[in-house]
Formats: C-alpha cells, sequence, structure tokens
C-alpha cells in the first residue's frame, strides 16, 4: 500500500504536467486538503521541487535510460522525476522509501511493466548517486543546470549577460518567501502579527516566520512585489478608481484601502466565475464602496471617467517561475507578441477611461521587454496627452525604479516575485 502523500503527489504532478492543470489550484484541490499537515506539506514540497528542477532532474534521468522519453509513458516520467527529485534533493526521505513507493504506484496506475521499469531506473540512480559526483555540476548542459528550456536560457543569457543570468535562474529554484497582505484590522492591533515581519518596502506586507502557517486572522497570501504594484499610484484617499484586470482581487484590497471611506473601486474581471469570487478575495464582502462587474478590459465598458486605473493585464507569467513553475514548460517564444497585441490593447482601452489629470498604471508579473517596455513605449509612442512619469511612492521605491522611470524587481534582487510597472498619467 502507497503512502497517501506520495501517491496525491503524482495525481498532482499528472494533472499539471499532463493535463495542462495549474500548481496552485492543483495543491489545493480537496484531496491534498484533506490530508494531515504534515502530509499536505510532502505533498506541496514534491509538485513544486520537481517542477522547478524538472530540466535537471530529466537530464539525469535521460543518461541511465535507455528510452527516450518520446517512448516513455507520460505518467512514468512524472513519476520517475518525482521519485528522484525526492531521493537527489529530500534528505530526510530515505531513498528505499521513495523506490519502493515509486514501484507500487507504477504496477497500480501504469502496468507491471512500468513498475519493472521504474524500480531498474530508480534502483540504478539510487546506487550511483551521480549528482554527488565530483565536477558534475560543472559539467552539465547550462540548461539543466539551472533547470530552464534552451529557448528561455538563450534569452536571458543574451540580455543578461551569462553570470547575471546564471544568478536569475538559480534564484528560481528556491521556494519564495511566504508573505502576508495585514489587513486593516491586523494593523490595528498588532499582537495578531505573531511571527511576522514587517516589510520594509511595502506598506501592509509581512513576511511569515516559522514553519506553521502564520495571518490567518491578519492577512491573507499574497507576495511582496504583487503587494507593491497598487502602492505605485500614491494617495487615493476618496478617489473613483478602476482595477481593470482585478481577479484574484489582492491588488484590489490594497486599491479599497487606499481609496478609504470616501473612495470607491470598480473591480472587473472578462470571466464570471473568477469575477464571483472577486468580491470575497479581495476582503469588501460588506464594503459599499466595491462595485464588481464582469467586463472585457479591451472593450471600454464604461461612461464614467476614474481618477485612476490600475491595468495588471494577463502576462506570460515568468516573473512568478518560483511559484508557478510549470510556466517554464508549457510557455512558446511565439506566445510573447500575441500577448504583447494584447496587453496593448488592455492598456489602450484602460486610459481613456481616466480622466484628464488621471493616472493609469501599467504593471505585468513578467520579466520579458515585449509585454513591459515594448508594450507601455509604443502606446506612448501611438496615443497623444500621456506621458511616462515617475513613482514617488511607497517611500524607497526610487531603489527599484530605473532610468526611464519603469519600476522592476526581481527575485534574484529581494525575494520577490518578478513585476514590472509603468505609471502613465493623462495631460490635464
Amino acid at each position: 500500500m502507497t503512502a497517501p502523500a506520495r501517491s496525491i503527489a503524482f495525481d498532482v504532478l499528472c494533472r499539471v504536467s499532463i493535463e495542462g492543470g495549474y500548481s496552485d489550484y492543483a495543491c489545493n484541490a480537496p484531496d491534498v486538503a484533506r490530508l494531515q499537515a504534515r502530509d499536505r506539506n510532502l505533498v506541496t514540497e514534491i509538485v513544486y521541487g520537481t517542477l522547478r528542477w524538472q530540466g535537471w532532474l530529466d537530464f539525469l534521468l535521460s543518461r541511465v535510460s535507455a528510452r527516450g522519453w518520446e517512448e516513455i509513458d507520460p505518467r512514468v516520467g512524472v513519476l520517475l522525476r518525482m521519485s528522484l527529485y525526492q531521493i537527489s534533493r529530500l534528505e530526510r526521505i530515505p531513498a528505499y522509501a521513495a523506490v519502493h513507493e515509486a514501484v507500487e504506484i507504477a504496477r497500480a496506475r501504469v502496468g507491471h511493466g512500468a513498475g519493472r521499469f521504474v524500480n531498474a531506473i530508480l534502483r540504478r540512480l539510487a546506487r550511483e548517486r551521480p549528482w554527488q559526483a565530483p565536477g558534475l555540476q560543472d559539467a552539465l548542459p547550462e540548461t539543466a543546470r539551472v533547470s530552464l528550456p534552451e529557448w528561455l536560457w538563450r534569452r536571458w543569457a543574451a540580455r543578461f549577460g551569462t553570470a547575471q543570468a546564471l544568478a536569475y535562474a538559480r534564484s528560481l529554484l528556491d521556494p519564495p518567501p511566504r508573505y502576508v497582505r495585514l489587513r486593516a484590522s491586523g494593523l490595528k492591533r498588532p499582537e495578531t502579527l505573531g511571527a511576522l515581519e514587517l516589510s520594509d518596502v511595502v506598506p501592509g506586507a509581512v513576511l511569515e516566520r516559522g514553519d506553521a502557517p502564520a495571518g490567518t486572522e491578519a492577512g491573507a497570501p499574497q507576495d511582496e512585489a504583487s503587494q507593491l504594484i497598487p502602492h505605485l499610484l500614491g494617495a487615493l484617499e476618496g478617489c473613483l478608481l478602476w482595477d481593470a484586470c482585478a481577479a484574484p482581487g489582492g491588488k484590489t484590497a490594497i486599491l479599497l484601502a487606499l481609496a478609504g471611506e470616501r473612495g470607491r473601486v470598480v473591480a472587473s474581471d472578462l470571466h464570471e466565475a473568477r469575477a464571483r469570487h472577486l468580491r470575497a478575495a479581495a476582503g469588501g464582502a460588506a464594503s459599499s464602496a466595491l462595485d464588481v462587474v464582469v467586463a472585457d478590459a479591451t472593450q471600454a465598458p464604461f461612461r464614467a471617467r476614474f481618477d485612476a486605473a490600475l491595468a495588471d493585464v494577463p502576462c506570460s507569467g515568468l516573473g512568478t517561475l518560483r511559484r508557478n513553475p510549470e510556466i517554464k514548460w508549457r510557455l512558446r517564444p511565439e506566445e510573447l507578441p500575441r500577448l504583447a497585441a494584447l496587453q496593448g490593447g488592455i492598456l489602450q482601452t484602460v486610459a481613456g477611461q481616466v480622466r484628464p489629470g488621471g493616472l493609469v498604471l501599467y504593471s505585468t508579473c513578467s520579466t520579458e521587454p515585449e509585454e513591459n517596455d515594448g508594450v507601455v513605449l509604443s502606446f506612448l509612442a501611438t496615443t497623444r496627452g500621456f506621458r511616462l512619469v515617475r513613482p514617488t511612492a511607497p517611500p524607497g521605491i526610487d531603489a527599484w525604479t530605473d532610468g526611464q522611470g519603469f519600476v522592476r524587481t526581481y527575485p534574484s534582487t529581494r525575494g520577490w516575485d518578478g513585476f514590472f510597472a509603468a505609471l502613465i498619467a493623462r495631460n490635464s
């Protein structure tokens, strides 16, 4: 009989790697939530670790397998990866236990032949332990060393230089720090903070310390860089605001707090299912200052003119690879121009709904110039009456703002996600 944690980790990885699911949703599915905390943590560790290190794992597996990956049942490939990850990178898990469980899962889910194949591969790897061989890391191809697809590694090496690209790519192999968005009640009651450490950059962002999840009373999980974005708009007390691509709602919650009792926030999303969850996710279930609507941000849906608008547009997500590591194995370079066209259309529409003298904040959780500088500079070159302005809030933001006035965050510089933001003013 297999342990539930490894069996469920296998199911989750199959949903992500074979069926096209998303790791964050799959790791919060009912079958995972029902597990005891220790098993739930093990599932999360195996799933995210396997996806982050997939390129490295595949290289080691390919050296001992007589079959090419295209010949192997995808379920067997998933099982080999997750088992090798446990054997090679989780010291607390005995190799014999990981091998035994993998063989049992292979027999039950694929067949006895698969069980024999998995047994042979994993026993050899557990015996030889090639990852401990002197000089192996230096001998690895760079794509395996940093666990990236070749096209993405080449892109980053050309843009950043090899040394900086290596540092950046390696930072994506580490689990992200656990930040919480502090609710107003948490700020008023500091005794609820417990083991939370206040951010020195982002107001209301706190870092969780210790093993146990903290902050369920004080706040909700949200990356520090994600929390930073709404604050770039500055003082918004009493303003009418539009959050144009609002789901899942974390930034909406911050806008609602910044607008205050006299302000109002309209939060929209293209998809009805996502919009339905927006109000609760934004913490504004009982707020009369929040309007949630289903709307297409490319179609100018409102007659009103907003004081400010946030266009946190759909993007590649390449800045979030520690949280969503499956993206790097799924995304194709030809998708970037298509995304840029969509993003440019949203920016054009959102900017047109802001009053003269108002502000538009464009942001992505991507590091790629096509989605960032390219979209903003194209908009400014083709649209009269708008100008780029340098953010002055929150205090200290200048350290994260480049010479053009763009805000950029990188996991390799602070541990937060990779975000891009541009603050644009409409002329009076």
